[in-house]
């Protein structure tokens, strides 16, 4: 999971994706510098408050699910 992640987090166009916990806990990650991956653990801002912090244990990390990109806007 740790390699899809990162993948994810380094495209170019970057799409927003959707991670999902054991739990049933859903995560959206809307752009790259809301999410610090390390080895173990994913640190996710949260997508509707900023100031909330996620941390999510890989090993409880059940599915990433990519997003539809945002249309740009004329």
């Amino acid at each position: 999971m740790l390699e899809r992640i990162q993948k994810l987090l380094h495209a170019q166009p970057f799409t927003p994706f959707t991670v999902v916990m054991s739990s049933g806990e859903q995560h959206a990650v809307r752009h790259p510098e809301h999410a610090l991956l390390t080895k173990h653990w994913l640190i996710v801002a949260d997508a509707d408050n900023e100031e909330e912090i996620h941390d999510l244990y890989l090993l409880h990390v059940t599915e990433v699910k990519r997003s539809a990109p945002a249309e740009v806007q004329s």
